[in-house]
């Protein structure tokens, strides 16, 4: 049995699953026409849901019996972001106009759904159905939260629901078919799954966090964006079940930022990444993993939550220097 008590990847995972993937990666958009292929071209992906993947099954066994799954999970999280940024409007995606913004609303959606049949055809029937079963969580997800912004009754349980069928299935996806790939029981496979479940809800946490007080050299949003569009984020959210009823003024969005930390929704969001990271940890001792990979794997998921919690702490200057940017964006996972 493993300690699993790494602070960070003992090698850069990141690259590793890049080098991994990306040949195939290449080969399958290279099938696309010339303007879809350019869409999906506009945003490199982090390959961070194929890291996943494959140490999901260096856990279990083979890491090479998973580039196909994992090629397949970064085409449909690239699908899934595309669709993201057109239904939320978001102008920007890792310091770049998003697709939409770039090529219009048309070539932004055919370019989603070519890549979606593209991540479906690299996978068998069983792994079809169960990449489908998280993208139609995905979509419920939206559609749960378009119904909730209507009302003004909806509690945090809600709120929690929707923020893991849009951003936990995927990841937990990833890491169930990592799993299944490299010959894990099905015991191992939930395991691995309810891992990359938790692991997809803190992240949201911590988005949500640094959607607001991260700044443009951490996400490549402008400070306190979510609240210049009035958005109810997890930390607002935990703000108003706190008794804090955030947008019931005309106040400046560092007045509401000021407002939610106060209330303590920006700590509690930060307790439960832990909280949720805690309980992934068990999670992945319970797949009785092979030691270096299941160290490797925590200390990615550590590094997509929790560690970077200190860095949105720091305070965003208000014009930054080049290096300083550069310096924020090599060591921030997108």
């Amino acid at each position: 049995m493993t300690s699993i008590d790494v602070v960070a990847p003992p090698r850069d995972v990141l690259a590793w699953s890049r080098a991994m993937i990306d040949t195939p990666w290449k080969a399958a958009i290279a099938t696309l026409p010339d303007e879809t292929r350019e869409v999906v071209e506009h945003h490199s992906p982090d390959f961070s849901t194929a890291a996943l993947a494959l140490l999901a099954a260096d856990c279990i066994g083979d890491a090479t019996q998973a580039i196909r799954v994992a090629t397949a999970l970064e085409l449909a999280v690239q699908h899934e972001q595309l669709h993201a940024d057109l239904m939320t409007r978001a102008v920007s995606r890792g310091h770049r106009p998003s697709a939409w913004v770039a090529f219009g609303d048309d070539r932004a959606v055919s370019a989603a759904d070519a890549l979606i049949s593209l991540a479906f055809g690299q996978l068998t029937k069983p792994e079809v159905m169960i990449l489908n079963a998280a993208l139609l969580s995905v979509v419920d997800g939206y559609v749960q939260e378009v119904e909730m912004d209507e009302r003004d009754d909806v509690d945090i349980a809600e709120y929690l629901g929707v923020a893991a069928a849009k951003h936990s299935t995927l990841t937990a996806c990833a890491c169930e078919l990592g799993a299944l790939s490299a010959g894990g029981s099905r015991s191992q496979a939930d395991h691995l799954r309810e891992f990359g479940d938790d692991i997809g809800l803190a992240r949201k946490h911590v988005d949500d966090v640094e959607a607001i007080w991260g700044g443009a050299t951490v996400t490549g949003r402008p400070l306190y964006d979510d609240l210049l569009h009035r958005r109810r984020t997890l930390p607002v959210v935990a703000a108003i079940h706190f008794g804090t009823d955030v947008y019931a003024t005309d106040a400046e969005p560092h007045e509401l930022a000021a407002r939610i930390e106060e209330a303590g929704g920006r700590k509690w969001c930060e307790q439960q990444a832990e909280l949720l990271l805690a309980r992934a940890l068990n999670h992945l001792r319970q797949s009785r993993p092979r030691a270096r990979a299941a160290d490797e794997l925590f200390g990615l998921a550590r590094e997509f939550t929790t560690a970077r919690c200190a860095k949105a702490r720091t305070p965003a200057p208000a014009v930054p220097s080049q290096s300083t940017a550069e310096s924020r964006e090599d060591r921030t996972p997108s």
